[in-house]
């Protein structure tokens, strides 16, 4: 067994709520678009073709547009992934289904602007999000050491593991962008015995040149 664990964090394929701008839960998640479902299915390719990149376990995010990815780029694999409530996006509390436009009038910011507090009573702050995504990869680390494990997420659960897990990190929320990582990017980190967090990639997407054709990608 390696004294390295490669935790592969892959954000979920463009869903509906990304596609039409409006915020998504547990429950009202739209799922993939088809231009989600060629994401994945580029990515599936990409990681099919890549002997290292082979997991020893699948986990995603119990929200459909994660669940779906999951299922798509495991598939040549045979594995079931394992699904996991404590890595789904931030909750976003009573506003859950507003456009963003609808969310701006509304409360006065735009969406995702604001890190600190809940993004609407009932939501999480992102303090409270990103204690839970730290617990949530303390736990996979602790139950894959030494292996290889694919996570399929949510942009901010990957830009929280940037910020909170990079090393010297002022842990600082405040620094996270607005703009989440493209739709099936690949980051990734290797962490050793001693808990040394090393990141070797973030963000990597170029499995989807000629797929995406100039398409922006936003939280969620």
């Amino acid at each position: 067994m390696s004294d390295v664990t490669r935790m592969i964090l892959i954000r979920h394929g463009q869903s509906a709520s990304n596609a039409e701008g409006w915020l998504s839960g547990q429950e009202s998640c739209g799922g993939l678009t088809d231009l989600g479902v060629a994401q994945a299915e580029a990515l599936r390719s990409r990681l099919a073709a890549d002997e290292s990149m082979r997991p020893d376990a699948v986990l995603v995010s119990t929200m459909q547009r994660a669940v779906h990815t999951a299922e798509i780029i495991s598939e040549p694999l045979g594995m079931v992934p394992e699904q996991h409530a404590d890595l789904m996006e931030r909750t976003s509390g009573e506003a859950e289904g507003l456009t963003i436009a609808q969310y701006t009038e509304k409360y006065g910011i735009a969406p995702w602007s604001d890190w600190e507090n809940p993004l609407s009573p009932g939501g999480e702050s992102g303090l409270v999000f990103a204690d839970r995504v730290m617990t949530a990869t303390d736990r996979v680390v602790k139950e894959y050491r030494g292996k290889t494990v694919w996570v399929v997420c949510h942009g901010g659960v990957i830009m929280v593991t940037a910020v909170r897990r990079w090393p010297g990190a002022s842990f600082d929320l405040r620094q996270l962008p607005v703009a989440s990582p493209q739709n099936t990017s690949v980051s990734e980190w290797h962490v050793d015995i001693d808990s040394n967090w090393r990141m070797s990639r973030f963000a990597d997407d170029t499995h989807l040149v000629g797929v995406n054709n100039g398409v922006a990608s936003v939280i969620g």
